[in-house]
């Protein structure tokens, strides 16, 4: 077995979560938004223009694996309620009001904070593979909630273009730090996106799991501390296992699948 020299995390339902739920977090912002446009357009009738536009957008890139940035969904937002092209300063000040949104909303799960400073101690990298169509929320996320400084590296599909499962993701991340898919773990709470995507590329995956088995694989801590060392086991480090999508969980318990 290949010795490990990084491990990725997902970010949103693996480190931090919302503090309310995702359409309010949205509603908030687009109530923001629409003091700010020269025409009126009231929250709720932006709401619905955005949640058109979000089916659409997201069976094309669940389909194509590539993301739609936040900068082109803005646009089209904009462009719907405007009936014209939105001006590049409004389409400027409405993007910073939805990373803020995103962002002030965001809080972190209570055992990462202490599994990275554990991590972090460790002769490893750290980095985070996230779905997301802002990198500034990302980043704007973990530097809130006090995990950024953990990270040597933060590769979200906003910035590659390209979203979990796709290989072209994890490889890209993976050539941040020159490394083997085989000398990397990834860390994640879904199956299709982090562990499909991870063992379809080469590396070590960690599902995060609601209970200690999940297909008729057992929970298995220490095979996560054997990845970080092979030639030593020392005490189990927790993994995240959310209740459900809004609860913050405690680390206690991961299903691991692995391409080996």
């Amino acid at each position: 077995m290949a010795r490990t020299k990084a491990i990725f995390f997902d970010l949103g339902e693996t480190l931090v979560t919302q503090n309310i739920e995702d359409n309010l977090v949205t509603m908030k912002a687009l109530e923001k938004i629409s003091k700010i446009l020269p025409r009126g357009k009231s929250p709720s009738e932006l709401f619905s223009i955005y949640k058109q536009g979000y089916k659409v957008n997201e069976r094309f890139r669940t389909k194509h694996h590539v993301e739609i940035p936040i900068q082109a969904w803005i646009v089209q937002l904009l462009r719907r309620a405007l009936g014209h092209d939105p001006g590049d300063s409004l389409v400027e000040d409405a993007i910073k009001i939805i990373v803020s949104a995103r962002a002030e909303n965001a809080v972190v799960f209570p055992d990462s904070k202490p599994l990275l400073e554990k991590l972090s101690k460790r002769r490893i990298k750290l980095g985070i593979i996230s779905n997301v169509s802002s990198h500034d929320v990302a980043v704007e996320i973990l530097r809130r909630v006090g995990l950024l400084e953990h990270f040597d590296n933060v590769v979200t599909s906003a910035f590659v273009g390209i979203r979990k499962p796709d290989p072209g993701i994890f490889l890209y991340a993976l050539m941040q730090f020159k490394l083997l898919p085989r000398e990397a773990v990834i860390v994640g709470d879904s199956e299709r996106h982090d562990i499909w995507g991870g063992r379809i590329t080469g590396m070590k995956t960690v599902l995060i799991s609601t209970s200690s088995k999940e297909n008729g694989r057992p929970g298995n801590i220490s095979y996560f501390e054997r990845a970080l060392n092979p030639r030593k086991v020392p005490a189990s480090i927790p993994i995240a296992a959310p209740k459900n999508e809004r609860t913050p969980p405690k680390y206690t318990s991961a299903v691991v699948a692995t391409s080996e």
